[in-house]
């Protein structure tokens, strides 16, 4: 498991207090996505996704408050699915978010030989993330109990 003193200072492990604290600040396009994907509200789409991750983690400001989140889901020894929730204060950090991030990226993908998921098509912010990551999009489908257009999402890092 991926620690703070492994170099990432603006991110660590998710604890359960960070999920009420997020769900009430997220984005709009975040809350969106939540909800036209699975039908939850921001804190039952976050519990779940923290509680069904093989790894979750917190990204915080300067002043360690908690800005964003995202996981993992392992679903077999080849796919896993990645996402991330964010509020408007991730711009506070968004460059060493960024610059961390590839080297976060590239470290989960010693572990995970395939990060792959859904984005919905409105969510600029996930789709820049997702870019800058070396996601591949795949298709663009109906999706999520709204059936709404998202993007299939792929990495392969095997």
């Amino acid at each position: 498991m991926l620690a703070p003193q492994q170099g990432f200072n603006h991110i660590r492990l998710t604890v359960l207090e960070d999920i009420e604290y997020l769900s009430l600040r997220l984005r709009f396009e975040d809350k969106r996505e939540i909800l036209s994907a699975t039908g939850l509200t921001p804190y039952e789409g976050l519990l779940f996704s923290y509680k069904n991750s093989t790894t979750c983690f917190t990204i915080v400001n300067y002043k360690n408050i908690p800005v964003s989140i995202f996981g993992i889901n392992k679903i077999n020894n080849s796919l896993s699915t990645i996402w991330l929730m964010a509020t408007d204060g991730l711009k506070e950090i968004e460059k060493p978010f960024l610059k961390q991030n590839k080297e976060l990226i590239n470290f989960l993908a010693k572990k995970y030989k395939i990060l792959w998921n859904f984005v919905d098509c409105r969510n600029e912010l996930h789709i820049k993330w997702l870019r800058w990551c070396g996601f591949k999009f795949l298709r663009k489908v109906n999706y999520g109990v709204l059936n709404q257009p998202f993007y299939e999402i792929i990495k392969i890092c095997a």
